[in-house]
């Protein structure tokens, strides 16, 4: 489990193709990120739940299935491209952000970015539609690994708010128009849709 309190940026270093649409992906850091991380570990990368299979200090392999290329950023992914990298979280730690399996959801599209004073808003619509029904104003998501609170929402759309800090600590920074992210909603609207979609197909089913 993660909290979305994205710990370092490192920069993808290798991209090896091992079969179609299976990568083994190099993830270098500036400090010694990995030094406490052992093979095996989880790793949030961008919001997606990777596992080490050998590292250093400072760099660390990841193997990338089908289904994840399939449905994340990942297969947009280039060299030196900045990377959110989060731990994951142990019994002990504080909860700061909130509840993040690293399972994404979806990708979403960077729709408007705009800034005003010293917060950046940006404007994302979910590639998949349903996923607006566990998105709501003051609730939590995830984009590309980062806990964030949604502003406001349309029938399409969501909004969030970049401070300062979250600007220059993670790559949402390197934002535009047009750009992908991934996007992981919230547990508890998760559970919430799954009974609405449940109760509303038993009584049509009545």
């Amino acid at each position: 489990m993660f909290t979305g309190i994205t710990q370092a940026v490192g920069k993808i270093t290798k991209l090896t193709k091992r079969h179609d649409k299976e990568l083994r992906l190099t993830v270098t850091t500036d400090k010694a990120f990995f030094a406490p991380a052992l093979i095996g570990a989880s790793i949030m990368i961008d919001g997606v739940c990777l596992t080490i299979i050998d590292k250093t200090e400072q760099t660390a392999d990841f193997d990338v299935m089908q289904p994840t290329f399939d449905t994340t950023i990942v297969q947009n992914y280039t060299l030196n491209q900045p990377v959110n990298l989060e731990m994951a979280m142990l019994a002990t730690d504080r909860f700061d952000g909130h509840i993040v399996s690293g399972h994404v959801d979806g990708m979403a599209t960077v729709t408007r970015a705009r800034q005003a004073g010293e917060t950046v808003w940006l404007t994302f619509q979910p590639n998949q539609s349903d996923l607006m029904a566990q998105i709501v104003p003051k609730g939590a998501i995830t984009v590309s690994g980062v806990s964030l609170t949604v502003i406001e929402t349309d029938q399409t759309t969501f909004t969030i708010g970049l401070i300062p800090h979250t600007l220059a600590h993670t790559n949402l920074n390197t934002l535009t128009v047009g750009m992908h992210v991934n996007i992981e909603t919230d547990v508890i609207a998760k559970y919430l849709a799954g009974i609405n979609h449940d109760e509303y197909s038993n009584t049509k089913g009545a």
